[in-house]
């Protein structure tokens, strides 16, 4: 293990998964809360703060994932945002003409919302609940929703999909320019997974003026902008029925302008540029002198 290795270059951990979140969050999240949680599980809490004093730099792409490592006792914890491929995602690129064909795909005038969801088919993206929810509100609003992406959970989600006439699955879509002309041309973004450690669609869809509907935990949140969209309590289908609804009450093109106007995002050139310097800064002497003291026999750090 990286941590464990006993020569002289500094050592970084970057967290690209959240296993609580995406596994214990999910399947307790209902019936016990979160805290219990994570007593629950304080072996892993206990891991994860041996990595921490085992790593020079434990880095989250978000503030929501590195304020509950830090507050689990995690040290060397350092927040380097992500971003976007730059000049690609912008609110140029949206086209009526092409969310009105999208709309009436799916029986809806022109006059409709069309909400979008992009993401693997996995069961922590909960897109079974976003599509639920979507066909819900859709049964008494004017309301239509594309899912585009592919995974594991393609089948159950196209059954569900052929329930819903207002709610319809598109094959992952790999032209870039194509995928960022129909984010722009959407009213919203809608996501369901509260496990994400930045959520890049998410960052996408701000760069290119659309407003987001997001759960309140996860990496997500950190790209919400006031006016710009409406957050729902995570796991809860219910709730987000109700941000569906709370979106279209306040005027989808309001918070559009809203989103537009904060459309100026982060890029993942930014992204490297401040994640190398940050290496640069870690203590010299943390690269000139091996970690001594932990064998590849050393048991992590008790519990704190």
């Amino acid at each position: 293990m990286v941590g464990r290795w006993q020569g002289a270059a500094s050592r970084s951990l970057v967290m690209h998964s959240d296993p609580l979140a995406a596994y214990a969050y999910r399947w307790l999240g209902g019936l016990v809360p979160i805290p219990r949680i994570d007593r629950i599980f304080g072996w892993f809490w206990s891991h994860l703060r041996g990595l921490g004093q085992m790593f020079d730099a434990v880095v989250c792409a978000g503030d929501d994932y590195a304020d509950r490592l830090r507050a689990g006792g995690v040290c060397n914890v350092r927040t380097i945002g992500m971003g976007v491929e730059r000049g690609l995602f912008s609110p140029s690129l949206r086209s009526n003409n092409l969310r009105e064909e999208a709309l009436r795909g799916i029986g809806l005038d022109a006059d409709a919302t069309l909400l979008l969801g992009v993401g693997r088919f996995s069961a922590e993206k909960r897109w079974n609940m976003v599509m639920r929810a979507a066909a819900e509100v859709g049964r008494k609003r004017p309301v239509g929703m594309l899912l585009v992406g592919d995974g594991p959970k393609r089948f159950g989600l196209e059954l569900l999909a052929n329930r819903s006439p207002q709610v319809a699955i598109l094959p992952r879509i790999t032209d870039r320019m194509e995928l960022a002309r129909l984010i722009a041309s959407v009213d919203a973004l809608v996501h369901g997974c509260e496990a994400e450690t930045f959520c890049m669609v998410a960052a996408e869809a701000r760069a290119s003026g659309i407003p987001l509907i997001i759960p309140d935990r996860g990496a997500t949140a950190d790209q919400l902008v006031s006016g710009a969209g409406t957050a729902f309590r995570a796991g809860s289908q219910i709730s987000l029925e109700r941000a569906i609804k709370r979106f279209l009450d306040r005027g989808p093109e309001l918070q559009r302008a809203a989103a537009v106007r904060a459309s100026l995002v982060r890029t993942m050139d930014e992204h490297f540029a401040d994640l190398f310097a940050h290496y640069e800064q870690l203590l010299p002497e943390r690269r000139l002198v091996p970690v001594s003291g932990l064998s590849a026999e050393s048991p992590l750090p008790a519990a704190i």
